[in-house]
C-alpha cells in the first residue's frame, strides 16, 4: 500500500510540473503572438517582390504596355497610401501578371 500512495504522490507531482510547463509556454506564445501582430506574412511579401520583378520585365520588353504600366502604377499607390490591404494587393498584382503575360 505504501507503493500506491508513494505513486500516487510522484503522478501528482507530475501532473502539476506539466501543467505549470503548459502554462509557461501558452503565456510565451500568446506574448508572442501579440507581439508580431502587426507583422506582414515573409512569403506574402516576397511573392510580391518577385511579381513585381516579373510585371516589370515584362513591361521592359513591351515598351507599349502602356495601359498595364498605368494599372500597375495605380494598384501601387493605392497599396503605398494604405487605400488597399496587402493581401488585396497581391491578387491585383496576379491578375495584372496574368494579363500581362497573356498578351
Amino acid at each position: 500500500m505504501d507503493l500506491f500512495y508513494f505513486f500516487l504522490i510522484l503522478g501528482s507531482i507530475a501532473v502539476y510540473l506539466i501543467l505549470r510547463f503548459d502554462k509557461q509556454q501558452r503565456r510565451k506564445a500568446n506574448t508572442l503572438l501579440h507581439q508580431t501582430n502587426d507583422v506582414q506574412p515573409l512569403f506574402l511579401i516576397k511573392s510580391l517582390e518577385q511579381k513585381l520583378s516579373r510585371l516589370n520585365a515584362v513591361l521592359a520588353v513591351n515598351t507599349t504596355e502602356s495601359v498595364v504600366g498605368d494599372r500597375l502604377k495605380k494598384i501601387t499607390a493605392d497599396y503605398n497610401h494604405g487605400h488597399i490591404n496587402i493581401q488585396a494587393y497581391n491578387n491585383r498584382l496576379s491578375e495584372l501578371l496574368r494579363e500581362a503575360e497573356a498578351r
